[in-house]
């Protein structure tokens, strides 16, 4: 059994389905297929949520139609779906956006992240339900299944936790593959909490989701379809000249994420890492070039790669009274930014001050001011971390050039450099 996973770049338009149908159609084992939502869909829905949260009801909704107006634009430039199916999915996601505003004119409960759970799940329930009436339209028989159902989480609803023994249990039922089934389609992103609430596991959760079906159901492997050749040493909009990584390592990959690499959202390695399933990274738009193998068995050439995490954050805390134990304070400013669901990218210290670069969010601003009740903060923001592994003196030079350098921390292989935006 294999897994492919399709991100949103690749189901963004009409083409883009056919073409997943096309590598579909050629796979003859068994085959779930994972979707993220399409095009910009989550961007929309998350703007959707902010709205609402807002008390900005009328923006919501048109936003949330104007979603609508793209995926039924999508089922209509699909030509191989027959008008009477056309017209029974038209139906099935008119009822699904029903559902987000019947929740968003009715919900009680105003924590931003449960109504994100609710809100911004619609695009994967969207995109599943369009790929699947195409694959069984057009390609083979398919059937949609609900993650929903199986991926079994707790509630911290943007960025929740998986359950592993819980979601194992239901997976060998709902994944039989009987009744001349060989293609299961479903969605990324998302699961449940033990009440049946729709949760959700963080920003570009998709491949994640992917890697826990791969090694719950022992697959053969994942293959994730990118808009990319496969992982590349840099991000081809910034560094025209990135090259193709043809392998990486399970540690090579999982730091290249954490770093910020385009590669795969953080967390997708360590499923794959406990059941030794391999992960190739593979062009959608060429589906006859390799990609990238990333495996036990691989490393990473003596290549530069380079990682950009834009939009980051360096706060500085100094104790009021000059009387730091640096351990006990640093646990205690870590805890305050787990609270707030802020990922650190960085940590550096002195005796009197500890230093934190986070993502610039929502929730940023709220954890400085509680840092504030105990200690004296100061903080830069419109930062960009740059992050070179292989590192050439010459390679820093090109992207840093002449803009201010706040942190600089290197080892033998890696260099880290927090840098002021040039405005």
């Amino acid at each position: 059994m294999l897994i492919y996973k399709f991100g949103g770049a690749s189901i963004k338009s009409p083409e883009g389905v056919c073409n997943l149908g096309k590598i579909v159609s050629q796979c003859t084992d068994r085959l779930i297929v994972v979707v993220s939502a399409m095009g910009k869909t989550t961007n929309m829905l998350e703007a959707v949520n902010v709205a609402y949260f807002e008390r900005n009801t009328d923006e919501a909704l048109r936003i949330l139609s104007e979603a609508g107006d793209y995926h039924y634009d999508m089922i209509d430039g699909l030509t191989e779906i027959g008008s009477s199916a056309v017209e029974k999915l038209k139906s099935s996601i008119k009822s699904l956006i029903g559902t987000v505003i019947h929740f968003i004119e009715n919900n009680r409960n105003h924590d931003f992240d449960y109504c994100y759970g609710q809100i911004v799940s619609l695009g994967e329930l969207l995109s599943s339900t369009i790929v699947n009436e195409y694959v069984n339209s057009a390609v083979k028989t398919s059937e949609l299944v609900d993650a929903r159902t199986f991926i079994t989480t707790d509630s911290l609803f943007r960025e929740a936790g998986v359950y592993f023994d819980k979601t194992e249990r239901k997976l060998a039922d709902v994944f039989s593959f009987c009744n001349n089934v060989n293609c299961y389609i479903t969605q990324g992103f998302i699961g449940s909490n033990l009440n049946g609430d729709t949760t959700a596991l963080g920003r570009e959760g998709s491949d994640y989701s992917a890697a826990i079906i791969a090694s719950l159901t022992g697959a053969g492997s994942l293959t994730i379809w990118k808009d990319v050749p496969g992982v590349l040493s840099a991000d081809p909009k910034l560094f025209p000249d990135a090259k193709l990584l043809p392998e990486l390592s399970y540690k090579d990959a999982a730091e290249l994420s954490y770093y910020g690499a385009q590669v795969m959202h953080q967390k997708t390695i360590k499923p794959l890492v406990n059941k030794n399933i391999p992960l190739y990274v593979r062009s959608f738009a060429d589906i006859d070039r390799p990609g990238t193998d990333i495996s036990s068995k691989k490393r990473l050439k003596n290549i530069p790669v380079i990682a950009v995490k834009k939009n980051q954050v360096l706060i500085s805390i100094l104790p009021k009274d000059f009387s730091f134990a640096l351990e006990d304070a640093l646990i205690e400013n870590l805890l305050i930014l787990q609270r707030y669901r802020l990922k650190i990218h960085l940590i550096q210290s002195t005796p009197l001050c500890i230093s934190l670069c986070v993502d610039d969010g929502r929730n940023t601003r709220l954890a400085i001011d509680e840092l504030r009740i105990n200690g004296l903060v100061q903080y830069n923001d419109c930062l960009e971390l740059i992050t070179v592994r292989n590192y050439t003196g010459d390679l820093i030079e090109q992207y840093s050039g002449n803009r201010e350098k706040l942190i600089v921390q290197r080892d033998r292989a890696t260099v880290r450099i927090l840098l002021k935006n040039v405005l």
